[in-house]
């Protein structure tokens, strides 16, 4: 059995469910290097998140949530996923990825969406999706932000040099 760990959660398989067959067969996994199925995440011993699979090139990560029904995505509060993002953010980070994505796959849907800021995707989608992903690096992330803020502003000098910091940053990490 496989544990990886990703300071302060332990990741672990678990049993997987007979409903998650459509899902694996409709997986794009070509620009991956590994996937994991059924992970669940501790902290501390205590089961905080699971994910249905986990994906992962050199440098980004994806976590995926499967639901087999629309009903079962309707009960799935926006709160929680939330949650599931920002630790799936947080694990990616502890295991060194620079990127990072969650999304959740739902059978039946009709049409993507979005819930608590994460992208939802049909099942029959899922194996042309091209992953969009985000940086672990919060830092960046607001870099990015002060950069955009100064472009708006019309201070290109400041967002120029804090272009320079943002490369710097970047080469910088593994």
């Amino acid at each position: 059995m496989i544990e990886l760990t990703s300071d302060p959660f332990v990741l672990k398989p678990r049993t997987a469910p007979l409903t998650e067959a459509d899902f694996r067969l409709h997986l794009n996994i070509n620009w991956c290097r590994g996937v994991l199925f059924n992970v669940v995440a501790l902290k501390n011993s205590v089961a905080m998140v699971e994910y249905d699979a986990i994906l992962w090139s050199d440098d980004s990560v994806m976590f995926i949530e499967y639901k087999d029904s629309v009903g079962a995505y309707k009960s799935l509060s926006s709160r929680r996923v939330q949650q599931m993002n920002s630790f799936a953010k947080n694990i990616a980070r502890g295991l060194g990825y620079k990127n990072f994505i969650f999304v959740v796959v739902v059978k039946g849907l009709e049409d993507a969406t979005e819930k608590g800021g994460v992208e939802v995707m049909p099942l029959f989608a899922l194996g042309n999706y091209e992953p969009r992903f985000a940086s672990t690096i919060t830092e960046l992330e607001y870099l990015n932000k002060m950069i955009g803020k100064y472009q708006r502003e019309g201070k290109e000098d400041v967002a120029k040099e804090l272009g320079k910091l943002k490369n710097i940053f970047e080469m910088e990490m593994p």
